[in-house]
């Protein structure tokens, strides 16, 4: 009998070796370095890993393997060279599974520091299977066409309901709804969002966020131990990288909590509890100092989930939205204190994106353009409109632009978009879209592509040794406008620095040009003058634009018929 056991025992290992596995995810890449990649799956049976790479789909001749049997595999390769495309193939018990073609591969960073082009891909709020998650990423596909990217950067609630493994297996990396084509070529770098979170820390919770573990963290592999450059934060919950001349931090809006102050890195606490101490610093606010005081890199790009600045689906200035509030009066000043250019959220399923501003750190009324509005222009380099900030300057005070991509997925039917700081803003039931972001040299430009395949906001951010353009042609020392909201008439104060021309003109926030209302020559110092909204245009909001001179600046006016 026990002879007969042992030939059974035998023969399922044999035929377990043999028998045919199937990849439910991935192949997926992570934590990519100047030197390596980390390649991972998921199979529907256990075996043992192997990747073979090399720089020809057909010269896969250098091989990377683990003999444990597992069904998550995860093979890191080292040895590389630096910006090198190579190519792959997984295999598990003798058996290739996928790869050995053009669409499995990936490309080493380049050495931190170097100047070339970079390309960032932009989603938030994605994780739904829906058709316009669908969309979105085949406007991207469309988009891109032959330009490598070299980034994937995901805003949080990267799916929903719960941050379950299984709904990302089901909504993420689903053929059908998710990134097929995507991920075995282009590494993302996430930050997570609340949804997320459900299924590692829920709000009322009270955990060190060293400890933090989910279905989200067991799903990455993120370079927080300085794989990457940036400053070690020796936990996956939040980190910092180079790419090129760009400095890159995934910040962490989520590792706060409403019961308890020890565990609150964020400062939510005193937020929710009146009585609490107010909150002055964390392990994260000191690793946010000890980061973005040492890096040397041109450009500096934060992204975390809860946006400081929205009136989407989520709303600056409520009182229950303590964990936005919490990072716009304890994480974006120490932003702006280093200078940061350009900040990136999602959570209000939105797209919105700010003038190039400094210091608004409290509730929209707040909001004093005369002292926080750096460039109101447009930030469009085609119109001549780009901003400009003097990299030699660190201290804060040349701005930042903030964005909201929380529509890669996720819509809000009826947004009612009329924060002060913003430029531009879009939503309504068919409004997907995500952010393509180019760096080259001293230029950073991010446009917002539509699922459409349409582009409904293009701004760039130009580097400069030396005054910036605002400061160089600037004659408007001031502008506001009262009342706002109207009912038709306003008045437009206006500082000018010198005696100019100066024409008053509309758009709406599409950029239809809707014709110039009043044109006069203004006198030096402060001035009040009087303005109507042409008879025909209906209640919504409008772009008012003030061009004095050489100068431009643009203050969004509510009509209310």
């Amino acid at each position: 009998m026990k002879q007969i056991l042992v030939i059974a025992g035998l023969l399922f290992g044999y035929w377990g070796a043999f028998a045919q596995l199937t990849v439910t995810r991935g192949p997926y890449l992570q934590r990519p370095t100047d030197s390596g990649m980390i390649i991972r799956w998921r199979t529907d049976a256990a075996g043992d890993s192997k990747v073979s790479y090399g720089t020809s789909p057909s010269a896969l001749n250098q091989v990377a393997s683990l003999a444990s049997a597992v069904t998550d595999h995860r093979v890191e390769i080292t040895g590389l060279q630096p910006n090198t495309t190579y190519y792959y193939r997984i295999e598990s018990n003798n058996q290739v599974l996928a790869g050995g073609d053009s669409l499995h591969r990936f490309h080493t960073a380049p050495i931190p520091g170097t100047v070339q082009p970079i390309r960032a891909w932009v989603i938030g709020d994605f994780g739904k299977a829906s058709q316009g998650q669908q969309d979105v990423r085949d406007s991207y596909l469309n988009f891109e066409a032959d330009t490598h990217t070299d980034l994937w950067l995901w805003l949080g609630d990267n799916v929903y309901e719960n941050g379950t493994d299984q709904e990302y297996t089901d909504k993420v990396f689903h053929p059908v709804y998710g990134y097929p084509t995507i991920f075995p070529r282009l590494p993302f770098l996430p930050t997570p969002g609340n949804h997320d979170y459900l299924s590692i820390q829920p709000p009322t919770s009270n955990i060190n966020p060293g400890q933090h573990s989910g279905p989200y963290y067991e799903m990455v592999d993120v370079p927080f131990n300085g794989e990457l450059g940036g400053t070690p934060s020796g936990m996956p919950a939040f980190y910092s990288y180079d790419w090129g001349n760009a400095h890159f931090v995934s910040a962490n809006s989520e590792i706060g909590t409403l019961f308890g102050s020890a565990n609150d890195w964020i400062g939510v606490y005193p937020l929710f509890n009146i009585f609490a101490s107010p909150f002055s610093s964390s392990p994260f606010t000191q690793w946010l100092h000890n980061d973005l005081g040492s890096t040397d890199k041109r450009w500096k790009i934060v992204y975390f989930h809860q946006p400081p600045y929205t009136d989407g689906s989520h709303e600056s200035g409520t009182f229950w939205e303590v964990y936005m509030e919490a990072m716009k009066k304890n994480i974006i000043p120490i932003l702006e204190q280093y200078d940061v250019d350009l900040v990136l959220c999602g959570h209000s399923h939105v797209y919105e994106r700010s003038f190039l501003i400094k210091g608004h750190y409290d509730d929209p009324n707040t909001w004093n353009a005369a002292t926080m509005l750096v460039d109101g222009r447009s930030g469009t380099d085609s119109l001549g409109e780009a901003y400009v900030k003097d990299y030699s300057v660190t201290n804060g005070t040349d701005g930042t632009v903030y964005a909201v991509v929380g529509n890669s997925g996720s819509k809000d039917d009826n947004p009612n978009l009329q924060y002060p700081a913003h430029y531009f803003g879009e939503g309504c039931d068919t409004c997907y879209g995500s952010m393509v972001l180019d760096i080259h040299g001293d230029t950073l430009r991010g446009r917002y592509l539509r699922a459409n395949g349409q582009i409904g906001d293009d701004f760039t951010i130009l580097k400069r040794n030396g005054p910036t353009m605002a400061e160089d042609v600037s004659e408007i020392g001031s502008l506001s406008v009262s009342p706002n909201p109207t009912q038709g008439s306003f008045s437009v104060m206006l500082g000018l620095v010198r005696p100019c021309t100066v024409s008053l003109s509309f758009s709406d926030l599409e950029g239809r040009d809707l014709g110039v209302i009043k044109q006069f020559v203004g006198m030096q110092g402060n001035q009040t003058v009087q303005a109507e909204f042409p008879a025909q245009l209906a209640s919504g909001t409008y772009m008012l634009h003030v061009r004095a001179g050489d100068s431009k600046q643009n203050v969004k006016v509510v009509l209310r018929r």
